[in-house]
């Protein structure tokens, strides 16, 4: 992730024709309306596994890289500001390079304006600054798929089977975002949430609806979609059109390899916001002659549609923060960082080694500029974790990791042990990570002692995006309902990024005996 000085930011801003930000008489930076196009959009495995000629898989992984082309033709005819992205696969900082954009492999966010990922949201969310010292915060999110609420209903579940499948499996992954996100809109960051939910919304599966949709048996409130807009979080599509008989806006699905022969389609992909912002529009991306779709492209390259919605914002002035570019550096490389700061004499932004020694150091703005980016060298520096800390009036007021490693040296997983009894827990530590939002450690058989690149994942846990870090993968563990305990064999783990399946580590082999 990229984040560049604002006197470039007010360059790129006005080669995009925006006038939206200006300096007051003191040189303080003040903000009107901006208008923001805000998009979601699942690409499926990453963009470039579906062939476009057949619309089924590429006959290799990652082998069509004409759809993913395609998929930033789509970004480009939407006229996208922002988008979130779901299935993006290590690929959201590469369709953003493609754009000519920023992006946030950690966030699966990418935007034609400067990304900053703030200290402590963990790669919840970032802030997207839409005008010198103005930022909005964008989060995205993709919530499990399976089993799907809408099949249950068709194949004759009840209701309450129904609420308690989504209470289970969905609900939980938005609890974060519930936590943390209605906070920053309460402080006046305007806020946008994107996502492929895996659910439909409980405005849309109204008794109005189940009226005249034969699939919709009966009104859901929806679990997911009822907890975000009591959270205070406002679904753009539906305010834009808010007869969801008229306007069904389904983007599930226009079709696709995994498509299910007696499909239910809907309205999963949402952009929702909250804080200071309005809908104006609000249209689906998709096929030509798609239903309801406003923004066509043919060939289209994904099985979901997308959304992208027109809101007008105003912008806030950000926490006080330091924020660097990357949060693994390569030893020698120039270390960039963007901070908000209080705007007074002295004040600077450091790299601190292990113990809270400045390992090097830069002021920030001498003319009482409060936004700004430092470079500083770390050229000579020890391998290890760093904070990098910005101090005014002799106390830190922001900090965050960053992991420095020499050139070349790879990422790394291992086990804490040679030999586990069945059932037993096997401790997982791993440096040097590419701490992409689904970054994953998962075991692996290795049958007759052969580890076959092949092989099917087993039982796994997500990395939480940490550079460095342990887990723990046991019972509790994703896949553990059916991998788990791990049957008498040999095994290694593997570390893959960003829901991948092409590791870029792997452990030695381990041994898993019977219970004595």
């Amino acid at each position: 992730m990229t984040a560049f000085a604002v006197t470039l930011l007010a360059t790129v801003m006005l080669s995009l024709g925006s006038a939206s930000a200006f300096a007051t008489a003191n040189g303080q930076v003040s903000a009107r309306h901006e208008q923001l196009r805000v998009m979601s959009l699942n690409i499926f495995y990453g963009g470039d596994e579906l062939d476009l000629a057949t619309h089924d898989f590429c006959a290799t992984a990652n082998g069509c890289p004409q759809t993913l082309r395609q998929v930033e033709r789509v970004i480009r005819d939407a006229h996208a500001d922002v988008v979130g992205v779901q299935e993006s696969e290590r690929n959201t900082e590469r369709i953003a390079s493609a754009l000519g954009w920023y992006g946030s492999d950690r966030a699966h966010v990418m935007s034609r304006f400067p990304i900053i990922d703030p200290p402590g949201s963990n790669g919840l969310y970032v802030f997207v600054q839409v005008a010198p010292g103005r930022v909005v915060a964008v989060a995205n999110t993709h919530t499990p798929s399976d089993p799907y609420g809408p099949y249950l209903v068709r194949d004759g579940g009840s209701l309450n089977k129904v609420l308690d499948l989504e209470r289970k499996v969905r609900l939980p992954a938005v609890q974060d975002l519930i936590r943390v996100l209605p906070k920053l809109a309460r402080e006046g960051i305007p806020v946008m949430l994107t996502g492929d939910f895996n659910s439909p919304s409980h405005l849309d599966w109204t008794p109005a609806v189940a009226a005249v949709r034969p699939e919709v048996r009966y009104p859901v409130a929806w679990p997911v979609s009822s907890a975000l807009a009591k959270a205070g979080l406002r679904d753009t599509y539906r305010e834009a059109h808010p007869d969801p008989v008229a306007v069904p806006g389904f983007t599930w699905t226009p079709g696709g390899p995994e498509g299910d022969p007696h499909e239910v389609h809907d309205r999963i992909d949402w952009v929702l916001s909250a804080g200071p912002s309005r809908t104006i529009d609000s249209k689906v991306v998709g096929e030509v002659g798609g239903p309801d779709v406003g923004v066509e492209v043919s060939p289209y390259p994904t099985d979901h549609r997308g959304v992208v919605s027109t809101l007008d914002v105003v912008p806030a002035v950000p926490p006080v923060l330091v924020a660097p570019d990357s949060r693994r550096v390569t030893i020698g490389k120039t270390l960039s960082v963007t901070y908000h700061a209080p705007g007074r004499r002295g004040e600077q932004v450091a790299l601190l080694d292990g113990r809270g020694r400045i390992a090097a150091s830069h002021p920030t703005s001498t003319d009482g500029n409060r936004d700004g980016t430092v470079r500083m060298s770390t050229k000579g520096l020890a391998r290890g974790r760093y904070d990098v800390a910005l101090s005014s009036g002799g106390k830190v007021l922001s900090r965050t990791p960053v992991w420095l490693y020499p050139q070349g040296e790879p990422t790394k997983v291992s086990v804490d042990k040679r030999r586990y009894k069945a059932g037993e827990s096997i401790g997982v530590n791993w440096s040097n990570a590419p701490g992409m939002g689904l970054d994953w450690v998962s075991v692996f058989a290795c049958p007759a002692g052969k580890c076959k690149d092949s092989s099917e994942y087993l039982v796994y846990t997500y990395t939480a995006s940490a550079i460095e870090g342990h887990a723990k993968i046991g019972p509790h563990s994703i896949g553990s309902e059916d991998s788990w305990p791990l049957p008498p064999g040999r095994y290694v783990v593997r570390l893959l990024p960003d829901d991948g399946v092409l590791p870029v580590a792997q452990s030695a082999m381990f041994t898993v005996t019977k219970k004595s």
